[in-house]
């Protein structure tokens, strides 16, 4: 159906009659999608936007502003965090959740609250901004991790907050067993074995959102937090070797492709 000015091939549906071109979602895009997805790569280090842009100058001899490359992380990041739910993990069925003190500039308080649940292998299940610490957002993150993994967990490790009680009872019933263990060990039976768990596995974890946190000076609303922390999530999971399996699960070479 003709071209555009650029001379990129333009297609018509028959069904619809609907107009597209062959670049799919990158389409009227100044850069190439190569760089935009570089550029989200880099991102998802502890590099500020600014130090994004130095380094894909540098590297690819292309100038480009930090405000492009926050409106492609705005835009494609919701992508990539949908393809990346499509690429199934074998999360174990112990699981450990902590709540950890974050800046968000319309939090109704000093702090708002990023909440995390991950597996025994460390992956990160789902996390969760909010502007309290309560029962209701601690069943918003069990809810969204269970939906992410698709079955309850048999053991949750937790520290003493009193929300978590009835928010593991409400979410995955009374068949996963709620441990209170947030530095000293405590031993159970499990599979028919000793075994001991303490929530120190995830104070690691927070340490890394930590200096990811530190670059960004803040975030601006819940809304635009929950994006960046469920993007984190994706580059933690699939391209940051952790836990037993000290690989990279998927080369962003293809990301491109797929997208």
């Amino acid at each position: 159906n003709g071209h555009d000015r650029k001379g990129v091939q333009r297609y018509k549906c028959n069904d619809c009659h609907r107009r597209f071109c062959e670049k799919g979602i990158f389409a009227r895009m100044r850069f190439s999608k190569e760089i935009i997805v570089d550029a989200l790569y880099l991102r998802s280090y502890p590099l500020s936007l600014r130090d994004v842009k130095r380094v894909i100058k540098k590297l690819k001899y292309i100038k480009v502003s930090h405000v492009s490359i926050y409106n492609w992380i705005l835009k494609f990041a919701p992508k990539l965090i949908e393809l990346a739910k499509k690429i199934p993990i074998q999360f174990t069925k112990v699981w450990h959740v902590d709540e950890k003190f974050i800046r968000v500039k319309k939090s109704k308080d000093d702090f708002a609250y990023l909440w995390a649940v991950i597996d025994s292998n460390n992956n990160l299940i789902a996390v969760h901004v909010s502007n309290a610490r309560n029962g209701k957002n601690a069943r918003i993150v069990f809810n969204k991790a269970k939906e992410r993994a698709g079955f309850s967990p048999d053991i949750l490790a937790s520290d003493g907050l009193q929300g978590y009680k009835k928010a593991v009872k409400f979410v995955f019933g009374r068949k996963t067993k709620h441990v209170i263990a947030h530095f000293k060990k405590k031993g159970l039976i499990y599979n028919k074995k000793r075994f001991f768990i303490s929530n120190n596995r995830i104070e690691r974890v927070n340490e890394f959102f930590a200096l990811w946190l530190h670059v960004c000076r803040g975030l601006k609303s819940f809304e635009t937090a929950n994006l960046w922390l469920e993007f984190f999530a994706v580059h933690y999971n699939y391209l940051m070797p952790h836990g037993k399996e000290e690989k990279v699960k998927v080369e962003w070479e293809q990301i491109p492709v797929i997208l």
